[in-house]
C-alpha cells in the first residue's frame, strides 16, 4: 500500500495547464473561464449564494452553498456570500466540502487526503476530516453539524488572496475546482466519483438555531 501511495504521489508532479490552472486534484486560483478552457465542467449556471445562518452570523455562521450529485469528476463551482460578516476572532479561511464516492477503487478517504495535502505547496489548500475542521476558536467542528450523508466527506480549507469583507450585498465570487479523473485506482479500472460539493466560510460559534439554516439550504 505504501509503494502504491508513493507512486501515486510521484505521479502528481504539478505543471501549469492553462494560466492559473494546475494539474492538481483540487484548486482555487483559476477563474471559471480558465477552467472552462482547460476542460472542466461547471456545476450551476450562476454562483451559489451562502446566506446568514441564525443569530451567530455575526461570528461567521453562513449556510452551505453548493449542489448534490452525482457530479462531474472534473468540474468546478462558484460561490459567494450575501451580507457577509467577517469576524477575525473566528474567520480562518474558506472551506469546501467534497463528498467523494470511492466505489470499488480500493482507495480510502485518508489516502485521498494524503494526496491532496501533498499538493498544498502548489494549491494552498489543506484537506482534513470533518472532526478536524473548525473555525479559529475551535468552536464549531464540522462533524457537529454536517448531516449524516456528509460525515464521510473531505473538508478543504484555504486562505483566498482577497478575503470576504464585512459588507451588505454580494461578496466577491470564489471558485473551487476538482479533478479526480487522474487519481489512480488501486483496483484497476474503477474510478472515483463526486457526490456533492459545498462552500462556506469558517462557521464561528455555531448555535442550534443556526444549524438548521447551515445544512438546510444546500441546493440552488
Amino acid at each position: 500500500m505504501m509503494r502504491l501511495l508513493s507512486a501515486a504521489l510521484a505521479g502528481f508532479v504539478v505543471s501549469a495547464a492553462s494560466a492559473q490552472v494546475t494539474s492538481t486534484i483540487v484548486q482555487v486560483n483559476a477563474t471559471g473561464a480558465q477552467l472552462d478552457a482547460a476542460g472542466f465542467s461547471r456545476v450551476g449556471l450562476t454562483p451559489f449564494v451562502s446566506q446568514r445562518a441564525g443569530d451567530c452570523y455575526v461570528n461567521g455562521c453562513f449556510t452551505t452553498a453548493g449542489a448534490d450529485g452525482p457530479l462531474t469528476p472534473k468540474g468546478y463551482f462558484e460561490f459567494q456570500f450575501l451580507d457577509f460578516v467577517n469576524n477575525p476572532s473566528y474567520y480562518n479561511g474558506l472551506f469546501a466540502i467534497l463528498d467523494v464516492n470511492y466505489g470499488s477503487t480500493g482507495m480510502t478517504r485518508d489516502t485521498l487526503i494524503g494526496l491532496i495535502n501533498g499538493q498544498t505547496g502548489t494549491t494552498g489548500i489543506t484537506a482534513m476530516l470533518p472532526t478536524q475542521a473548525s473555525d479559529l476558536q475551535g468552536s464549531s467542528y464540522f462533524n457537529q453539524w454536517l448531516p449524516a450523508n456528509l460525515q464521510d466527506s473531505v473538508v478543504l480549507r484555504w486562505q483566498p488572496t482577497v478575503a470576504p469583507q464585512t459588507a451588505l450585498g454580494l461578496s466577491s465570487v470564489y471558485t473551487f475546482a476538482w479533478d479526480v479523473t487522474s487519481v489512480q485506482s488501486f483496483s484497476g479500472g474503477a474510478a472515483l466519483g463526486v457526490d456533492a460539493v459545498y462552500g462556506l466560510p469558517a462557521p464561528g460559534a455555531l448555535s442550534l438555531l443556526a444549524l438548521g439554516g447551515l445544512i438546510g439550504r444546500r441546493r440552488r
